[in-house]
């Protein structure tokens, strides 16, 4: 019997999460970079042995938008999350420090401690700002008393490159392993970390365009919860975003407001027509701000 769990990649911007996950999925990679608009999700099974059996487990893996700012996002994202592989740049210094200073700590405001593999990528390149060392120490704090010893050759942290493949495998491997030594599913922890989304999506801030943006994206999600799951709500999240011409690392109330407009379109496929007027001008107050 196979186990399904939810893991997230988180780093900041092009530190090369998404091409980690084209590398471990699909063994390719591509030498460009395009900013991930909200989180995509994809999908691969591992046959991870245990000392009882082999465990065939299921990773829903979460490539989530690298940019500070969309606390209720990212809350609304980590739920249900059962480990995390933490991606930093060897050639930017401050990729790795903003592990600790902020992806690290609005992982745990949502979820329970969980198993962290550390990922130094770019491994291809010469001109390294850090060295595996310092990425050890932050992996060793950060796991501390977790869930026992990796099988020998795996660890918690690798010096990566998705262009060459050099240990994409060992580190996606070593987080099966830890995911598998902990407890299983908990529908009380899952309950929990969902309060706690609701309650960032609630106190989201949205006195800056990123705010707005934020806010509206975890709202069209939570609203239409009951309609698709998740990943397909992602899905429209990238398709109206793209089509509105918004910029996630830089959006615009204008181009947020384009968004809110694009949404009601969408939502007016399935939603009667209160609930999409109410939603869309609920959402058009956060983006116009304080001019609405």
């Amino acid at each position: 019997m196979g186990q399904k769990k939810k893991v997230v990649l988180l780093g900041d911007s092009a530190v090369g999460k998404t091409s980690l996950i084209k590398r471990f999925v699909l063994d390719a990679f591509e030498d460009s970079y395009v900013a991930t608009v909200g989180s995509k999700v994809t999908k691969k099974e591992l046959a991870i042995p245990r000392p009882d059996k082999t465990v065939n487990l299921t990773m829903m893996i979460w490539d989530l938008l690298g940019q500070e700012g969309y606390t209720s996002f990212h809350t609304w994202t980590f739920q249900g999350v059962y480990g995390a592989i933490l991606v930093a740049d060897l050639t930017r210094r401050e990729t790795l420090d903003n592990l600790e200073r902020y992806w690290i700590p609005a992982l745990v405001r949502v979820a329970d401690p969980v198993p962290l593999v550390f990922a130094a990528n770019k491994a291809d390149l010469s001109d390294r700002a850090f060295d595996l060392e310092d990425v050890e120490a932050i992996a060793a704090k950060h796991n501390a008393g977790l869930y026992g010893v990796l099988p020998s050759g795996l660890s918690t942290c690798y010096a990566t490159s998705a262009k060459t493949g050099e240990n994409v495998e060992r580190a996606f491997e070593s987080l099966g392993h830890f995911m598998l030594a902990g407890p299983p599913g908990d529908p009380v922890k899952e309950l929990f970390e969902s309060l706690v989304a609701m309650r960032a999506a609630v106190d989201a801030d949205t006195s800056t365009a990123v705010g707005a943006l934020d806010a509206v994206i975890v709202d069209f999600c939570e609203a239409n919860q009951d309609e698709f799951d998740d990943k397909m709500a992602m899905i429209l999240v990238r398709q109206e975003i793209q089509r509105a011409g918004v910029d996630v690392r830089k959006p615009t109330r204008d181009g947020v407001a384009r968004f809110v407009e694009y949404l009601a379109q969408a939502e007016a496929e399935f939603r009667d027509a209160g609930a999409v007027t109410a939603n869309r001008d609920r959402r058009l107050g956060w983006a116009l701000g304080p001019r609405a």
